[in-house]
């Protein structure tokens, strides 16, 4: 890592590029081809999916990465690769469609980001895509030093988590840099680190409620179990190389305790509410566990319980197994692992998934969703590939938006969900060079329900035409250049939505 160099970058947005080391083209040296419409100025990766078997009901959320264009957005897609809604172009991450007092919404993160980490804020849209909450952490209130110091940021949540709790609040990650005793792990006795932080923050008063510090609890969470490597001669030595601990990217709350994941210490922590550790898992050595076969894991993401009793739990993971100082050596799988709380304290792996036609080898970043009826949907986050699978573990989808190395996400959901844009739709309109005829294209970016399209002239009704994908192309007769159309929505919630009137223009 060279943390040096990312505290002289200008104070500008920075792509996830960061979080990987050397990014190189495709083995083609092709980039991957964006799909690009005549109504909207929306560029989005084309996404090939081919289906297996049948799949959960559910549109696909992510934030597709474009790293050799430097493009990103939060999207929604259709598991038929058509795309649904694209947000605005900036650097977004944690792209995650939830529930809020009983109403879908999303939230993704958004701010500047460095390698692994990032100093943003947390945007919460409803099903119209406004924006109703924007949950900030004040960098000088909480004392935050960073690697880009004296560089200063609105807001200091980190790229990882934006988890909506049922109690109003949210649940987010943060990164400071603290100096700390790191002769333990060979390093000097003043080091630095990146201290791990969660937060639970209030949505309405954007009020703190819970803070936990990994460093503050370092007699519980010790750097004896990070797996990282202290590089030399710069990691570790000053405040803009800080040594890479614990690296937390997984929050999750049950009752009053939370579930948390630690990528660069193997681990899996449960915290009580006073912040002390209940339990300790570690994918290496076992921790307060006995590790069964097949139940090692490390530098894994997205964890979370799949039941939990006082007598065992169960939780589920995407167990990466590899980052950018190991080297594509171990199979990327999801995992899911039984862990006894009392008497033998034995770990036991229930479940392990991975294409085996097409097997991953996945840096970082991922998910792991339990769907209905059995299904898994995996994201394997630097390896721009979806599957999912059905209840006997067999894959039922693969979907690809990306070449290796060229294209990622952070995680990937699938969620039921009803756009009703607050916009209107888009509409293009031009004569067909030839045919005499005017090309009408229209869509509406975000909108889910709608069957078909009805164009107007003067007035009156002149053509109705099927929805066909995102954007709609309507031949209509007897229209000529300079006249004006308006185009309306018919069916589902956008039912009778008229567009802006546009001029046809003299060619396509």
């Amino acid at each position: 890592m060279c943390h040096s160099v990312l505290a002289r970058l200008p104070k500008a947005l920075t792509l996830f590029s960061t979080l990987l080391s050397p990014v190189i083209a495709s083995s083609s040296g092709e980039l991957w081809p964006l799909q690009t419409y005549k109504s909207s100025p929306i560029k989005t990766p084309h996404m090939n999916v081919t289906k297996m078997g049948q799949t959960e009901p559910g549109l696909l959320f992510f934030t597709p990465q474009d790293i050799l264009r430097n493009i990103g957005q939060p999207a929604i897609y259709s598991d038929d690769g058509q795309l649904v809604w694209q947000g605005q172009s900036g650097n977004q991450s944690a792209l995650q469609p939830q529930m809020l007092n009983g109403e879908p919404v999303i939230a993704y993160w958004e701010g500047y980001s460095g390698e692994g980490f990032g100093f943003g804020h947390i945007s919460i849209l409803n099903s119209s895509y406004d924006e109703i909450h924007r949950v900030t952490l004040d960098c000088k209130s909480q004392n935050f030093v960073t690697v880009f110091d004296p560089m200063e940021f609105e807001s200091c949540i980190d790229i990882h988590e934006s988890q909506l709790t049922n109690n109003g609040t949210i649940l987010v990650t943060a990164v400071n840099v603290t100096q700390a005793d790191l002769s333990s792990v060979g390093g000097p006795k003043d080091g630095w680190i990146q201290d791990g932080l969660i937060y639970e923050i209030d949505l309405v008063t954007n009020e703190i409620l819970f803070r936990w510090s990994a460093h503050e609890h370092i007699d519980q969470v010790p750097l004896s179990d990070v797996r990282a490597p202290l590089e030399a001669p710069e990691s570790g030595q000053n405040k803009t190389s800080p040594y890479g601990y614990p690296h937390l990217n997984a929050i999750y709350k049950y009752g009053d305790d939370y579930l948390l994941s630690s990528r660069y210490m193997c681990s899996v922590f449960f915290l009580s509410s006073n912040g002390s550790v209940i339990w300790h898992l570690h994918g290496r050595t076992g921790g307060d566990f006995n590790l069964g076969l097949g139940t090692s894991f490390c530098y894994q993401h997205d964890v979370r319980f799949i039941s939990q009793t006082t007598e065992r739990v169960t939780l589920s993971m995407h167990n990466n197994d590899n980052t950018e100082f190991t080297g594509h050596t171990s199979l990327t799988t999801g995992i899911v692992l039984e862990l006894e709380l009392q008497g033998s304290k034995q770990v036991t792996l229930k479940s392990r998934m991975w294409d085996a036609d097409e097997p991953v080898y996945a840096e970082s970043q991922g998910s792991y969703q339990s769907l209905g009826n059995g299904h898994v949907l995996q994201d394997h986050g630097a390896t721009p590939k979806i599957e999912e699978f059905d209840e006997n573990g067999r894959i039922v989808m693969r979907a690809r938006f990306g070449y290796d190395n060229t294209m990622q996400t952070y995680r990937v959901y699938r969620y039921p969900w009803t756009g009703t844009p607050s916009t209107k739709p888009d509409v293009a309109a031009c004569v067909q060079s030839g045919s005499g005829k005017a090309a009408v294209y229209v869509s509406w970016n975000g909108a889910t329900d709608l069957e078909s399209w009805k164009v107007y002239s003067g007035g009156d009704l002149i053509q109705t035409a099927l929805r066909n994908g995102f954007e709609t192309t309507i031949m209509v007769d007897d229209l000529s250049a300079g006249e004006e159309i308006t185009v309306e929505a018919a069916g589902g919630v956008g039912d009778g939505t008229r567009s802006d009137s546009v001029m046809i223009s003299q060619s396509c």
